[in-house]
C-alpha cells in the first residue's frame, strides 16, 4: 500500500509533469529558430512520446516521459517512432519510474544517465525582501515587445530578423506568458518569464548578462514573479533547474522546495 506522503509526491510529479508538456507545447510555438517547430505527441503504454521532425537533433523536442517497469516490452515499438524518423530521443525519467530492471533495459539499447534535472514548487506569497534599488522591472508588452525578442536574440548570440519578430511577438505578450525586463539605469540587464497553465505558474527562461550578475537581479525577477502570481490567484509555482547550479541556489534561497530529480537517458 501506497503511504499518503508518497502518494502526495506522486500527484505532485504528476503536476509538474502536465506543467511542464504544456510549456514544452508553448515554447515549440514561440520558439525564435528560422523554421517553425513542428512538435507532436503520442502515447505509447504509459510513456508519452514527444516528437519534432523539424528540430532532429533536439533533445528537447525529442523526448520520451513516463517510461518505466510496465513499457519495457514496448521499448522497440517506442524507438520506432524515432528510428523511422531518424532522431536520436532522449529518455526523461522521473525517479519513481527508474529501478534496475529499468536502467539495464534502457543500457542495453545504448542509453545512459547523462543529465539530471531538479523540479521544484512554493506557493505564491507576498514578501518583503531587499533587493538592489537600482534593479527596475518592466513587464513586456505590445510597446516593447521587440526590445524583448532583441535581447533574447543577443543571451543566445544568435541574429534575428524582422520577419521572425513579426510572426513570433504575439506569443510574448499572451496573457499566459508574461516576460520581464530588469534594467539597471537604462541598461537592460536580465529577463525572465513566468508561464501560466490551469492556475498554476511555471518560472522559466531566467537570464542575466555577464556582466551584471552578482548584483541580485534574478533574485528581484524571481520575488516579482512569486508576487505577480499570488497577485493572479495562482495556485502553485513550479520551476526546474541544473542541479547545484546557481540558479537551483537561488531558487532555494527564496523558498522553492524541491520535489523530485529526473533523469535524462541519451545516447552518445
Amino acid at each position: 500500500m501506497i503511504s499518503d506522503y508518497k502518494q502526495n509526491v506522486l500527484l505532485e510529479v504528476d503536476s509538474i509533469n502536465e506543467m511542464e508538456l504544456a510549456l514544452t507545447a508553448f515554447n515549440s510555438k514561440r520558439a525564435l529558430s528560422p523554421v517553425d517547430k513542428d512538435l507532436q505527441f503520442k502515447k505509447v503504454g504509459d510513456c508519452r512520446l514527444l516528437i519534432d521532425t523539424k528540430s532532429p537533433s533536439s533533445i528537447y523536442y525529442n523526448r520520451i516521459k513516463g517510461f518505466g517497469l510496465n513499457d519495457l516490452n514496448k521499448i522497440d515499438e517506442i524507438l520506432a517512432n524515432y528510428d523511422s524518423e531518424q532522431i536520436t530521443p532522449c529518455f526523461d525519467l522521473t525517479p519513481n519510474n527508474i529501478n534496475m530492471e529499468v536502467a539495464k533495459t534502457l543500457m542495453s539499447k545504448g542509453f545512459y544517465c547523462a543529465e539530471q534535472l531538479v523540479f521544484l514548487e512554493i506557493a505564491p506569497h507576498f514578501d518583503e525582501y531587499e533587493n538592489n534599488k537600482e534593479i527596475k522591472l518592466v513587464k513586456v508588452t505590445k510597446e516593447n515587445v521587440v526590445e524583448f525578442l532583441h535581447l533574447i536574440a543577443r543571451s543566445n548570440e544568435m541574429e534575428i530578423v524582422d520577419e521572425l519578430i513579426n510572426r513570433k511577438a504575439e506569443y510574448f505578450v499572451e496573457p499566459i506568458f508574461q516576460n520581464y525586463i530588469a534594467y539597471i539605469g537604462q541598461e537592460a540587464v536580465g529577463m525572465g518569464s513566468l508561464f501560466i497553465h490551469e492556475q498554476k505558474g511555471y518560472i522559466a527562461n531566467d537570464f542575466t548578462f555577464p556582466s551584471h550578475r552578482g548584483k541580485g537581479v534574478q533574485k528581484t525577477l524571481l520575488h516579482h514573479r512569486i508576487k505577480a502570481a499570488k497577485e493572479m490567484g495562482l495556485t502553485k509555482i513550479y520551476t526546474d533547474a541544473e542541479f547545484g547550479s546557481a540558479s537551483h541556489n537561488n531558487m532555494l534561497k527564496v523558498g522553492f522546495r524541491t520535489i523530485f530529480i529526473n533523469s535524462f537517458w541519451m545516447k552518445d
